[in-house]
């Protein structure tokens, strides 16, 4: 939702410091840490080829190349970024055969939310430092979700660092057969499937279970379960009570109309 508001934001930060003496004081609430940290790194985003020639060099070609092909195979387009006069940047999405863009808060939320992680990889993130995503699959069609965690894996492999707070169970069966892919030889691997391709050691999956005394929550670790290819997170429980009630309405409906 910010990459809808930043703009508004920042536009409300530099209003209120600047009128600080002529108007009574209004107080308003922190930013959070992380937020302030994306909103900065937004704001310092610069379009200029010189700019942009020192970020390739930093990041890389492998980082932008994830960065292009979260653009091609999920959002179908491209997030572009011009500078104001002031220079200021103003994100935009294009879509795939279109010759005009469209600015990113008319986008759909589907593209709002996965501009911020083309941005960083195309700009921010280079290998051996950490991209914390909070629950990527919001907005995306179960699909969509596969692909990108798809990509993720391939930042790894990389050298890139992710951490996910997620509440999907198809991102943690792509990420279960990532690791299923090391068991292969490597005769036996795809091209793609090598890319994304990651070792037991790479991976790690918690679960924070909540408790009662002391309130507060309890980490455990999910361990993969080879024989089933997934990591038992629970989620499918919720699928199986669902269909077993839909059976038990089923049955009472069964029973209602027999003579």
């Amino acid at each position: 939702g910010i990459m809808h508001a930043h703009r508004v934001v920042v536009g409300s930060l530099i209003s209120n410091s600047s009128r600080a003496g002529f108007r009574r004081t209004t107080p308003l609430p922190p930013l959070s840490g992380v937020l302030a940290d994306f909103l900065e790194q937004l704001v310092s985003l610069d379009s200029r080829p010189r700019i942009r020639q020192r970020f390739n060099r930093r990041i890389g070609s492998n980082t932008r190349h994830i960065a292009q092909r979260l653009e091609a195979k999920i959002l179908k387009g491209s997030i572009q970024q011009k500078s104001t006069p002031t220079g200021y940047p103003i994100f935009s999405y294009q879509p795939d055969g279109w010759q005009n863009e469209i600015q990113l808060q008319n986008a759909s939320s589907m593209v709002s939310e996965i501009a911020p992680v083309v941005l960083y990889l195309r700009h921010i993130v280079k290998p051996g430092e950490v991209l914390i995503i909070e629950e990527p699959e919001s907005h995306l069609h179960p699909e969509l979700q596969v692909e990108f965690m798809r990509q993720l894996a391939t930042a790894v492999r990389s050298g890139i660092r992710i951490i996910i707070t997620t509440h999907s169970e198809w991102l943690l069966d792509v990420l279960a057969n990532s690791v299923h892919l090391s068991d292969l030889d490597s005769n036996q691997k795809r091209d793609d499937e090598a890319e994304r391709m990651l070792s037991p050691d790479q991976v790690g999956v918690w679960r924070f279970h909540p408790k009662r005394r002391p309130r507060g929550s309890e980490v455990r670790e999910i361990e993969l379960n080879r024989e089933y290819g997934s990591f038992p997170s629970g989620y499918g429980d919720v699928a199986d009570d669902t269909y077993n009630e839909y059976v038990d309405i089923s049955n009472r409906i069964e029973q209602d109309a027999s003579p």
